[in-house]
């Protein structure tokens, strides 16, 4: 095959053979150069074909820089080598100065950065609206992954430490090739946002004596980064310490690999010490032995009482440093999973308070006591900010929301016509898009929150369905009267779930679009 040194397009000779029109392949093979209306530029014109040829190999050499460039990208290290010139054919280079947003949290995008030089930060907001800084990202590290597969939100605020230099994809451009197809992204959304990650293999819990427990509590209290995603309280804390187990390492042993993707663990040190080593040079980091090839330096040292790998928890990015154990050393350990689980249980306590706020909607009466329970415990935490819109007049919605702390201004044709208000301490909440649950309904109203900030629980039309099945079907039940069996489990795909038994309209593979492969487990 031949060997491709730059992209080259292809024009029709008078005589309809095909001639190369751009690329120092065409200034080695063509002395004559053609127009747009297929005459050929004489002499006189020597100056003008210089530049174009100039250009040409100026295009050429940023071609091949990326091909060089993505080459040694880890990310780009799972995709086959055919398919990067593909990727190389739709990268820009964007610049961004030191402390310019690149891209910021909560707002739409449709492009994909890998950055070429320079740093970066990570940065979350927690519930309360405050933002803190989760993570550094260097050359030949990517973010904004999620914004070629589908159309959402930014889940983080990404800022420009030094000046940065980065390439960019643009979601069209990505899926007009195909490679949502062929690219494989690390997971890595922030903890609760959903499942979809590869989660590492956790292990039986290990009893701990009481020294034990209150070197862990410490150790977790005071890790700065898990206090930005949660409060975690005593309960929560001790609910942790419960599932972590133990493990020995040996000295040498390289418990964490900078550059790794499949980061699911958090650790403890109860013996021994950790040396943190992070790599000098700038894109593509080490695997095997790392810290003996003189491609690292340490930059600190975790012992008794400390912790390290918490950003495996918080949000999905590459490992950031490689930590060898000093001496033979022992730790705990808790995975993703296990911790996810614990942050995101909701307590008997809060499902009553969900319950009774449920019983307060019009819509839901007819639901049964242990049905509300079921919903209560798939309503999920949304916050919002001053400004931001909630739902939007005129936009099809499938969502419900209950207001329990905060105020929001009910807009009809660009007017406020009303506003809700909701207090924790009052014990006071509101509701709004209950109508989203029986139907896909245009909103008749635009929601803004007119408060610092809004809290509210939100339930969508198809975890309800998921759970109950169609909630008219519910209220046809309750108003024939009598008895009716509950619906727990009864949801979309249960077995007897009768109100989904219905004849549907055929779907064919043709009509349908791959977004994505999901592999096993």
């Amino acid at each position: 095959s031949a060997k491709l040194e730059g992209p080259r397009v292809l024009v029709a000779s008078p005589r309809g053979e095909p001639q190369a029109a751009m690329g120092c392949q065409a200034s080695k093979h063509n002395d004559k150069v053609v127009d747009m209306k297929g005459g050929k530029k004489g002499d006189g014109k020597a100056d003008q074909k210089a530049r174009d040829r100039k250009a040409a190999q100026t295009e050429n050499k940023e071609y091949q820089g990326k091909m060089e460039f993505l080459a040694r990208v880890p990310l780009m290290k799972r995709l086959p080598k055919d398919q990067h010139p593909l990727v190389a054919s739709v990268c820009f280079i964007q610049e961004f100065a030191k402390g310019n947003h690149v891209i910021r949290q909560g707002e739409g995008g449709d492009e994909f950065f890998v950055i070429r030089s320079g740093e970066a930060s990570v940065h979350v907001k927690d519930d309360t609206g405050n933002s803190s800084k989760v993570a550094t990202l260097k050359a030949g590290d990517y973010f904004g992954e999620n914004a070629l597969l589908r159309d959402e939100v930014r889940s983080a605020t990404i800022i420009a430490e030094t000046s940065l230099s980065t390439y960019k994809i643009k979601r069209d451009k990505f899926q007009e090739l195909g490679l949502n197809d062929k690219l494989q992204f690390a997971n890595r959304r922030a903890v609760g946002a959903g499942g979809g990650a590869q989660v590492g293999k956790s292990k039986p819990p290990t009893p701990k004596t009481a020294e034990d427990t209150q070197l862990i509590t410490a150790a977790i209290r005071d890790n700065e980064n898990l206090s930005t995603i949660t409060t975690l309280d005593d309960a929560r804390v001790h609910a942790l310490i419960e599932v972590m187990w133990k493990e020995e390492v040996p000295a040498d042993h390289e418990i964490i690999t900078e550059g790794d993707l499949t980061a699911d663990f958090f650790y403890v040190v109860q013996e021994g010490s950790f040396d943190i080593y992070v790599s000098s040079e700038e894109v593509e980091p080490k695997t095997d032995n790392f810290a003996a090839k003189g491609g690292a330096k340490v930059v600190s040292t975790v012992r008794k009482g400390g912790s390290f790998g918490e950003l495996a928890l918080l949000y999905f990015v590459p490992r950031a440093a490689t930590v060898k154990a000093k001496d033979k050393s022992v730790v705990w350990v808790i995975d993703r999973q296990n911790f996810k689980n614990v942050i995101m249980k909701v307590s008997d306590s809060k499902l009553r308070e969900y319950v009774r706020l449920l019983d307060g909607v019009g819509i839901l009466t007819s639901l049964l006591n242990e049905e509300k329970k079921e919903l209560a415990k798939a309503l999920v935490e949304m916050h919002f900010m001053q400004g931001e819109l909630v739902i939007q007049q005129g936009e099809p919605g499938n969502t419900f929301y209950i207001l329990y702390d905060g105020e929001v201004s009910i807009e009809k044709d660009g007017h406020s016509v009303s506003k809700l208000s909701a207090s924790v301490s009052r014990g006071s909440a509101q509701y709004f898009g209950e109508g989203a649950l029986l139907d896909n309904e245009t909103r008749g109203a635009t929601v803004k929150v007119v408060s610092e900030t809004a809290k509210t629980l939100v339930l969508d039309r198809d975890a309800f369905n998921m759970l109950l099945g169609p909630l008219k079907d519910i209220i046809e039940r309750a108003r024939a009267g009598g008895v009716r069996p509950s619906m727990c489990g009864q949801g979309v795909g249960a077995r007897g779930g009768g109100a989904w038994d219905k004849p549907r309209d055929k779907i064919l593979r043709k009509d349908l679009v791959c977004i994505g492969f999901l592999g096993c487990g």
